[in-house]
C-alpha cells in the first residue's frame, strides 16, 4: 500500500498556528517540533514498483566491483616474468639486428652490380660500379680510400672514373651503417655491352668485395657460416654472395 503524509493548516499572522500540530505519518519520518506552512492535505506516495512511482532503489554494486588494479603479489610476478623474458630475448635481438644489417647492405650491393650489368647490355655501353665517399652528393665521384656507398654510372671512356658532366648516375647505394666495414681487392667494376666484366689493371678492378662488422669473418652464432658477407664477380659478370669462412679467409681482405 502507499503512504499518506498529513500536514497542518497554514499559520496566519504572528500568532500560533490555527490548527493542531499533527505528526508526520510514515515509516521512520517523525516530526519533532516542526510546523508545516502548508494547508492540510493528503500526499499519496505509491508503493515501490507501482507504475506511478518512477523512483528506483539505489543500485547495489556487483560482487567484486570495488576491486581495482593489481595486488602486490601479482605485480611482483609480472616483473619477474618480464625480467626473465628480457634476459633471454635481448641478446638474441641484438644478434638479429647485426645480422639483418649485414644482409641488407650485401643485398643492396649485389642488386647494384646486377643492375650495372643489365644496363650495360641494354644501353650497349660500358657501365661501371665504384665505391664513393659521399653517395648522396650531387656529383659523386669514385673513391680510392674510405667507402660509404656505391654508385652505378655509364663509363663511356672505360677508365672506371666518373667525371663531372658525364651522364647522370644510374643508381646510388648508401651511406651504409657506421657499424659496417668494407674491403675489396679493387675500387671499380666495369661491365662491357656483352655483360662480361672488363679487364682492368690490378688494384683497380674489384673482383672480390667483403662487408663485415666487429665480428670480422668469424662464425655467426649458432651456425657454420661466416658473419661477414663476401661478393665475388666472375669473368662472365655474374655476382654472388659467399659466406664460407674458409673462402673468405683465403681472400685475405682486411675487414675487422
Amino acid at each position: 500500500m502507499g503512504t499518506r503524509i498529513l500536514g497542518t493548516a497554514p499559520r496566519r499572522g504572528n500568532g500560533p498556528p490555527s490548527g493542531p500540530r499533527l505528526p508526520l505519518v510514515g515509516p521512520s519520518l517523525p516530526v519533532v517540533g516542526k510546523r508545516w506552512p502548508v494547508a492540510r492535505q493528503d500526499i499519496y506516495l505509491p508503493p515501490m514498483g507501482h507504475p506511478g512511482n518512477t523512483s528506483r532503489p539505489p543500485a547495489r554494486p556487483a560482487y567484486g566491483a570495488r576491486r581495482r588494479g593489481f595486488t602486490l603479489v601479482e605485480l611482483l610476478i609480472v616483473m619477474v616474468v618480464a625480467a626473465v623474458v628480457l634476459a633471454i630475448g635481448a641478446p638474441q635481438f641484438s644478434e638479429f639486428r647485426r645480422n639483418n644489417r649485414l644482409s641488407g647492405a650485401s643485398n643492396d650491393l649485389l642488386a647494384a652490380l646486377q643492375q650495372a650489368r643489365t644496363e650495360a647490355i641494354k644501353r650497349q655501353r660500358p657501365v661501371a660500379l665504384c665505391g664513393t665517399a659521399d653517395p648522396a652528393a650531387a656529383e659523386p665521384a669514385c673513391s680510392d680510400g674510405a667507402v660509404a656507398g656505391w654508385i652505378v654510372f655509364e663509363d663511356a671512356d672505360g677508365d672506371c672514373q666518373r667525371a663531372a658532366g658525364e651522364p647522370p648516375v644510374i643508381r646510388r647505394e648508401g651511406p651504409i651503417d657506421g657499424a659496417l666495414r668494407t674491403a675489396a681487392d679493387g675500387n671499380c667494376v666495369t661491365f662491357a655491352p656483352t655483360g662480361f666484366a672488363v679487364d682492368l689493371p690490378d688494384g683497380v678492378e674489384a673482383g672480390r668485395m667483403l662487408i663485415c662488422d666487429d665480428r670480422g669473418t668469424g662464425l655467426q652464432a649458432g651456425t657454420a657460416l661466416s658473419a661477414a658477407r663476401g661478393i665475388a664477380i666472375s669473368r662472365t659478370g655474374r655476382a654472388s654472395i659467399n659466406r664460407d669462412p674458409d673462402t673468405l679467409n683465403d681472400w685475405d681482405l682486411p675487414c675487422s
